[in-house]
This record gives structure tokens, sequence and C-alpha cells, in this order.
């Protein structure tokens, strides 16, 4: 695995890594090669010794950015170099990265509940607003 420069192209099945603390991520680039903005860095896999999904996975994991990121300023960056990926046989790696995976999408369905219970929040409010409530509840 490389590091690549920021301002460089990410290719299918690169791991590109969000290197702002607060903005820090770690996916799996799918699709045609894109151009990658500043702070973000593509990690080249070789897939017969390391899977990208698993490296993704291990990558995005919040003690991470919290350790490696710097406080030098006030758009804290993450160290790269500093991130830390479990040592496993690409056998294993298979599973963990099912799983990564799997959290991936939990995180989804959670972010689309989220913003479904604020619309349902404020739906109500409005309707109560409008004197919706009636006499019987």
């Amino acid at each position: 695995m490389t590091p690549e420069a920021a301002g460089t192209v990410a290719e299918e099945g690169d791991v590109v890594v969000a290197g702002v603390v607060r903005a820090f991520r770690a996916w799996v680039h799918e699709g045609p090669p894109t151009a990658l903005g500043p702070q973000l860095y593509a990690l080249r896999v070789e897939p017969p010794r390391l899977s990208a999904h698993f490296l993704a996975g291990c990558l995005r994991a919040p003690s991470n950015g919290r350790q490696a990121g710097t406080h030098a300023s006030s758009s804290s960056r993450v160290d790269i170099r500093r991130l830390h990926v479990l040592q496993l046989p690409l056998e294993e790696q298979a599973g963990y990265a099912e799983v990564f995976g799997r959290l991936t999408s939990f995180r989804h369905l959670l972010r689309g509940a989220d913003v479904l219970g604020e619309q349902l929040a404020d739906d109500i409010s409005d309707r109560l607003a409008a004197g919706g409530l009636t006499a019987g509840g």
C-alpha cells in the first residue's frame, strides 16, 4: 500500500482517506477514476495481499482518527502514516471486511432513521401549531 499525495487520481478499488479530523473517513472508491482534492489520499492495495474493504474498515475506526490526528490548528489533520491496520492473513480479512460492510450499511440506516425522525417531529409540530390537536387527544 502506498499513500499517494493529495491531488492524485483514485482508481477503482483504491482506499480513499479524508485526512481532516472533523471529516475523517475512509472508503473504497468504486467507479471511474476520480481526481482527489486537498486532504484526500489514495491508498492503492495489492489484492493478493490486502483486501481494500478490510483496509478501509480498519482505517475508519474512530480510534484511528483520534490517534492519528494532529492538533496544530483548528482544522486538525490526520497523519495517515500513523493510522493502524490489524495485521491478518488475506483469508481472515474477508470475514472482517464483511462485518465492516454491515456496519457501514447499519450507519446508513441510522442516518436515514434520524432524518425521517426529524421530519416526523417537524410535521407533528407544524400540525400542532396549526391547531391539529383534537379534543379527544
